[in-house]
Order: C-alpha cells, then structure tokens, then sequence
C-alpha cells in the first residue's frame, strides 16, 4: 500500500484521509483504522465500529480542498474524504 494523505484535526481529534480518484478507498479505510487502533493500542481487527469509533465517507474535490457531504453515489468520479473518530473514554 501506499503513503497516504491525510492526518488529525486540531479540534475534535478524527483522523482522517485522502483519496483524491475515489478509487482507493479500501485501502484508504484500512490505512485510517490501522492509525486509530494504534491509539487505541489495540489491533485494527479488534476494532468495533459504533463502539472504538464512528466514521463517515465524504466527497472530496482535490482542487478547491473541499468536501460536498456523503457522496451521491459511487460513481461520481470526485475524491473521497474518509473521516474516523476514535469514542470518548477509550
């Protein structure tokens, strides 16, 4: 797998990450759960969804730096923007 771009906010803390084709996205998912188990000190297959930490799949325009919201749908050839954020009291 590739490096990938991406990083934390300053505010709340989410990681998140970039796939700037929208074509990567898995590997994309899996290279942001693997940052937030390391957190968490836990193994990314340990990782429950709801419990360790929500997410959200985003739309991402590389040119103006910019999400849109959930995308329309898969095939909108935008980029994508993949947000986690690690629950409070883990």
């Amino acid at each position: 797998m590739d490096t990938v771009q991406g990083g934390t906010c300053r505010g709340c803390g989410a990681i998140f990450v970039l796939d700037i084709t929208g074509k990567s996205v898995g590997e994309v998912m899996i290279q942001a759960l693997a940052m937030a188990a390391d957190r968490l000190s836990k193994d990314s297959s340990q990782m429950v969804p709801g419990v360790d930490y929500e997410d959200a799949i985003l739309s991402y325009d590389w040119r103006t730096h910019r999400s849109s919201g959930s995308p329309k749908m898969f095939t909108d050839r935008g980029g994508r923007l993949y947000v986690i954020k690690i629950k409070q009291g883990q």
